[in-house]
């Protein structure tokens, strides 16, 4: 092979393709399913940002009131 080196493990082009196929870098139904799946998710969360970020301040102030009304009580009974 005259180009790049084929990594441990994997077979040479001439193994690998069959005699008259092109030998450019194509990915197979396995690879192409898992990029669309992979875009697919991204695309998913690019739009669903904001509503992420509504969710995520929902639940911190969520959060500190229910810490406030814990102290709030806590200090109520002790005194």
């Amino acid at each position: 092979m005259t180009g790049r080196r084929t990594p441990p493990g994997c077979s040479t082009e001439e193994e690998a393709v069959p005699p008259g196929r092109d030998r450019g870098w194509r990915p197979t139904a396995v690879g192409r399913r898992c990029r669309r799946a992979v875009r697919g998710g991204a695309r998913w969360a690019v739009r669903r940002r904001s509503v992420a970020a509504d969710q995520f301040l929902r639940g911190a102030c969520y959060g500190a009131g229910a810490t406030a009304v814990s102290l709030l009580t806590v200090w109520a009974q002790t005194r």
